[in-house]
């Protein structure tokens, strides 16, 4: 990943303008040549796959190889959904034989699976965990009334009390179409809705899409208010979901699915004609990021705790799989030369209205935080989140919605930490 990695910024150096960023994606080689459905993956730790004849792959190191996940326990007649990682260890995955839908967990990194919920008739699309214990499962309608149901013990039992949800006609649910943040859920229909909680499912609520009949996939970004859903069009919401707008994407074909990342830095959607379009920082222009080599996009996912920076991977329906890393929009390569030695400077300028530049130097390639905090020590912002090469960076940091006063920036790696003060005067 060392080398991959280097490459990437080296070629942001040539190409990153104030407004655009220019992708580099790699195909990564499976081993499988299967319809893949999902993804679930945890920086830097683990990264799980699941699809069709009950295909489960890992990978340790973000992609760039992979083993099989599923030595024994989920048959091959059963086509795998949805799947989520809770560590490198323990993993849920959800699946059906056309008649019955299983939920399969496995606590060995994938030597054994075991079912630990099952339903005749429906099925189950997606499930969400808040914490290593506490998660939610939501599937199609049985009997009238929404599958849905909780976990206090990590998945290995589930209950559906409190959970009560009716069934709107036929409605009915989509693979991977939730969005979760803490208490806060969404999952998309096709019935001209989304349902939405800030309860944990105690109440739910009904977000129109307007025209749009199928809410096939989801993405939310909660500091922002923003969100994308679609499927014969795509749609923005910037109000967290209350309206929905159709939004001109260029391309044919239905949208698949849609990613992003925080602060909507980076917004990702894939359409039916097998390509990838970027939209950059939240404009309403969207762009040709990459074109698949073969075989038909399935879905598109953002690694987990790399939501300022970090891997995007996109699944096809042959097996493959494409990656590509990003960066925060506003964090700039100066120099790939590799520095003497760790180095903050003093934002400039200073005072600033509203906006600044932080210029840090990194000797050695690494986890890398840059955080704003105000005077009371309260987290501001995440300027930098995840794993830098060598060189020398410079982070735009925008307080054009912060109250004037003082400031302060930390720079943190494994081998260096160091905080100065900035002051913002309105």
């Amino acid at each position: 990943m060392k080398k991959s990695l280097t490459a990437l910024f080296i070629f942001l150096n040539v190409f990153i303008t104030s407004t655009q960023f220019f992708a580099q994606w790699v195909e990564l080689n499976s081993g499988v040549s299967v319809k893949l459905n999902s993804l679930s993956s945890i920086k830097e730790l683990t990264t799980w796959t699941c699809g069709n004849n009950g295909t489960v792959i890992k990978s340790s190191n973000m992609g760039d190889n992979w083993s099989n996940g599923n030595q024994s326990g989920i048959t091959s007649n059963i086509t795998l959904d949805h799947i989520f990682c809770i560590n490198e260890n323990i993993v849920l995955t959800a699946g059906n034989d056309g008649s019955t839908t299983y939920l399969y967990r496995t606590i060995n990194a994938g030597a054994s699976w075991n079912i630990v919920k099952q339903q005749s008739g429906g099925k189950f699309n997606a499930l969400h965990f808040i914490d290593q214990n506490t998660g939610i499962l939501i599937g199609d309608p049985v009997g009238g009334r929404w599958s849905i149901w909780k976990t206090v013990n990590g998945g290995v039992n589930w209950d559906s009390t409190g959970c009560y949800l009716q069934q709107n006609g036929s409605e009915k649910g989509f693979a991977n179409s939730l969005w979760a943040s803490g208490n806060n859920i969404w999952f998309g229909t096709d019935n001209f809705r989304i349902y939405n909680t800030n309860n944990y499912s105690m109440n739910w609520q009904i977000q129109s899409t307007g025209t749009e009949k199928n809410s096939a996939t989801l993405w939310f970004d909660f500091d922002f208010n923003i969100g994308l859903s679609g499927n014969v069009n795509l749609l923005r919401t910037i109000n967290n979901g209350n309206t929905w707008n159709v939004e001109s994407l260029p391309g044919n074909g239905n949208v698949v699915s849609v990613s992003g990342s925080a602060h909507s830095r980076f917004n990702w959607a894939i359409r039916a004609d097998n390509k990838i379009y970027l939209n950059p920082h939240n404009t309403n222009t969207w762009e040709l990021d990459y074109t698949a080599p073969n075989g038909n996009y399935t879905y598109i996912t953002i690694e987990r705790n790399g939501y300022f920076s970090g891997a995007v991977f996109a699944l096809r329906d042959n097996g493959g799989i494409s990656r590509t890393y990003f960066l925060s929009l506003g964090i700039n390569i100066i120099s790939t030369n590799i520095p003497e030695k760790f180095r903050l400077d003093q934002n400039y300028p200073n005072p600033f209205n509203p906006v600044t530049k932080i210029r840090f130097e990194i000797p050695e390639a690494g986890n890398v935080n840059l955080i704003v905090y105000d005077i009371t020590g309260k987290e501001i912002e995440k300027l930098v989140n995840g794993k830098l090469s060598q060189g020398v960076f410079e982070a735009d940091f925008d307080a054009s919605k912060l109250n004037s006063g003082v400031y302060f920036y930390r720079l943190t790696t494994e081998k260096f930490s160091e905080t100065k003060k900035m002051i913002l005067i309105k």
